[in-house]
């Protein structure tokens, strides 16, 4: 009787506050997503929270506009339910202005998606709203529900122009130049911040024909080119950064070019939500239709509304995109443009919120010292930490040598005199240049090493390449440290090397498609089990005298699985102790690795 009792109660008690609850779930996602779609751009590490807030946003939102719908519908009482609630939820699936998609792939499915349920969302509120008409606060809904049409439209607006940005099929024609005139025009006469930003947007609409597979026009490639090459390395990256910052912008968010229409539009979603604030709070004092909870928690609702609506458009006010249109009337309005683009707060406020000057690393060899991650998790939160061991700073000598080597092979290339097949060439040297020159320079034993290592570089797939240059790395890192008594941190090339090496295995893990579209993992996967076996397996024959490197291949070890061997970690000890025992003895080494293919 007891337990029947409180479960009846739990009941009346969920029944009673699941809308109320549902509602704060989904203006907390609101919040979060607000928040870390924004810092997304220039944090790591939060991936896997933004990618769960961004999955769980449009579900919340949709089960609370289907109960509110069910309850507009059954019930009698009309003061049951705030009218508003449902244009509420319409505002949050539109989204904040700081995240519309998480990744450039979801786009095609999303826009379709968006545009069928765009109707039938809409559809859904005004049936609530209808149902609801005797309502004296229905005068409430109506100005958020004229925000929540704008902000869903403008998110499936989004959608649509990223979809067309990567429509290959719809190319530009070739040679066309895609430099924006304007802004050569006030390039030269402007000061160093507008110069930057006019560099960087100049950089941005001629990138345009790179992601559609097109030649660039000569005079974008010779304008860019002077653009960046007279620079130095710090403000080349500078350059670079506040490029990328726009790309992202354009790409993800609904942050986009200034221009009066969405001017206009933001005007109307901010004066809507402090109407309905304010028509609420006027109303409620003179009429006592609902209790005090859903009161509390309607102001809540409104007051969230307005408070991301004015970070929106705070965050729109001192983003790049402003300062890129403000930069423009640097001539004309000189006194406007330093208090808006010089204070040393908002120019403080805006170079925290791009690049943080580290790079993503992901080691071959400690990954096998780690605890492998569960397939489930690998599965439906790919882009999370799992894969990332460290973070390294992006120190100004690295710049420098990245800017140099960049410069160097541009040089080589000159359009006039060179074909199409030479860039590939070029683009396609993996550092190919670089290692022949240092081994030739040693005389016939140099060609020689060079003749062995050609494969490498020449016939291996683009991955292959690039693993096994990673695991070459590591083992003359290891070798350089150990004759170093372990000072590897006072070689500034030994932590520039293995850094860059680290950070190109984070992307072949982590960002695929930024080396090549048609990479998919499975090389690392393969190689990563095969290192596996090796340390597994072991071999006696090996002659190594380390308690840590040693196994038995009789019996079940000889049985072991892919799948098993996919799931096995070793201590780290062990994992040196083997590249140690290669070290010491390649002899000996070497031939077994090569049994195991």
């Amino acid at each position: 009787m007891g337990l029947e009792i409180w479960h009846q109660g739990v009941e009346e008690l969920w029944n009673e506050w699941q809308i109320r609850s549902l509602m704060l779930l989904s203006l907390l996602l609101q919040i979060i997503l607000t928040i870390l779609g924004e810092k997304r751009k220039y944090t790591a590490g939060i991936g896997d929270y933004l990618w769960l807030a961004y999955l769980s946003a449009d579900s919340v939102a949709i089960f609370s506009l289907g109960i509110l719908a069910r309850s507009a519908a059954n019930s009698t009482n009309l003061n049951l339910i705030p009218v508003f609630w449902a244009p509420i939820l319409l505002v949050h699936l539109g989204g904040p202005a700081t995240i519309t998609t998480y990744s450039m792939d979801q786009v095609d499915k999303l826009l379709i998606n968006h545009l069928l349920q765009l109707v039938t969302r809409v559809g859904v509120v005004g049936y609530v709203l209808f149902r609801l008409r005797e309502n004296a606060f229905v005068l409430v809904a109506i100005p958020i529900f004229i925000s929540g049409l704008i902000k869903y439209g403008e998110r499936v607006w989004v959608l649509k122009r990223n979809k067309a940005s990567n429509n290959l099929t719809m190319q530009p024609s070739v040679g066309q130049s895609w430099l924006p005139t304007k802004d050569l025009i006030y390039y030269g006469d402007s000061s160093d911040e507008a110069r930057y930003l006019l560099g960087a947007n100049i950089l941005f609409e001629t990138s345009k024909m790179l992601f559609q597979n097109l030649d660039l026009a000569d005079l974008d490639q010779r304008i860019t080119y002077y653009l960046v090459s007279e620079m130095e390395a710090e403000d080349a990256f500078q350059l670079t950064e506040i490029e990328l910052g726009l790309k992202y912008d354009r790409h993800f968010s609904k942050v986009a070019t200034l221009s009066w229409p969405r001017i206009i539009l933001r005007s109307v979603t901010f004066l809507s939500s402090i109407f309905a604030l304010v028509s609420f709070s006027a109303m409620i004092k003179s009429r006592s239709a609902y209790s005090k909870q859903d009161r509390n928690i309607s102001y809540v609702l409104l007051g969230g509304v307005v408070c991301l609506e004015t970070y929106s458009i705070m965050r729109h006010l001192f983003s790049d995109w402003t300062m890129l249109w403000l930069s423009r009337w640097e001539q004309d309005f000189p006194i406007l443009y330093r208090f808006l683009c010089l204070s040393p707060l908002l120019s403080f406020r805006r170079k925290g919120k791009r690049w943080p000057g580290l790079m993503g690393q992901h080691n071959l060899i400690s990954a096998l010292s780690k605890k492998p991650v569960n397939k489930l998790w690998k599965q439906y939160f790919p882009a999370g930490n799992w894969n990332i061991h460290d973070r390294a700073v992006v120190e100004k000598d690295l710049k420098e040598l990245i800017f140099q080597q960049v410069k160097e092979k541009r040089d080589r290339y000159d359009p006039e005199t060179s074909d199409f097949t030479y860039l590939l060439k070029l683009l396609e040297e993996r550092g190919r240049n670089a290692l022949e020159t240092s081994l030739k320079n040693n005389g016939l034993q140099g060609k020689h090493c060079f003749d062995k290592v050609r494969w490498s570089l020449d016939d291996a797939e683009f991955s292959h390449s690039l693993l096994t240059w990673h695991i070459a790395t590591h083992i003359c890192f290891l070798d350089d440290t150990r004759k170093n008594n372990g000072f590897a941190n006072t070689y500034p090339n030994l932590r520039r090397s293995i850094s860059l090496s680290n950070y190109m295995l984070y992307l072949l893990v982590q960002c695929p498609t930024m080396l090549a579209p048609e990479l998919n993992g499975r090389r690392y996967t393969v190689t990563t089990i095969h290192l596996r076996r090796l340390l597994y397996w072991g071999n006696d024959q090996a002659g190594s005298n380390s308690n840590y490197w040693r196994t038995d291949q009789a019996g079940s070890n000889s049985n072991i699985s892919m799948d098993e061997l996919d799931t096995v970690w070793f201590p780290e000890a062990q994992v040196r102790a083997f590249f140690y025992e290669l070290l010491r003895s390649p002899s000996t080494m070497l031939p077994i690795i090569e049994e195991e293919d």
